[in-house]
């Protein structure tokens, strides 16, 4: 699970923890010791949809963490607490925003990739689990997978725009579906 919050997270990570640190090297450093400490207290993780908002916690206070070991300025924390109480709360807001668009829009896709696509993308399920839940071989249970990914991706493009940033995706619904 940590290599998968790590391919999933560590490049945004690492752009919160540089503009916070304004050092990439040093960013990188913290960013090691973040990931250590999400393995030693991955347990503690008990509700999946919070998880983004636990790991910029982390992130935060390995930050204060640095500044005390290198006896930083209190005004850069104080900027930083005030930073951060906006990005949590921007990053809980979109994160709500687009699961709700996703749950709609997967719920117009056919049953035959809905099921599949819930179970994989939503419910965390493995493929062969799906396989046999659906009594489908693995092969065509990963086609299933593809194909209602691909008809979701065109349903996403029709129905919002998105923004890429430091502090997440924001999106924005241009056929007003009810997502926002």
């Amino acid at each position: 699970m940590v290599e998968q919050m790590w391919r999933d997270f560590h490049q945004q990570l690492l752009n919160y923890i540089v503009k916070q640190v304004g050092a990439k090297d040093i960013a990188e450093d913290i960013l090691q010791e973040v990931f250590i400490k999400v393995h030693q207290r991955i347990e503690q993780v008990e509700d999946k949809e919070k998880l983004l908002s636990w790991l910029y916690t982390i992130c935060r206070n390995t930050i204060y963490d640095y500044y005390r070991k290198n006896n930083v300025r209190q005004n850069m924390n104080q900027q930083i607490i005030l930073d951060d109480l906006t990005t949590d709360e921007q990053i809980h807001s979109n994160h709500n925003s687009l699961n709700k668009c996703l749950e709609l829009l997967i719920n117009e896709l056919d049953e035959k990739y809905r099921q599949i696509l819930e179970d994989s993308e939503l419910n965390g399920y493995k493929q062969s689990v799906i396989a046999e839940k659906n009594q489908l071989t693995l092969s065509a249970t990963k086609s299933r997978i593809g194909r209602g990914k691909s008809k979701l991706k065109a349903k996403l493009k029709n129905c919002c725009e998105f923004d890429f940033s430091e502090h997440g995706i924001a999106h924005y619904c241009k056929r007003r579906c009810g997502c926002q």
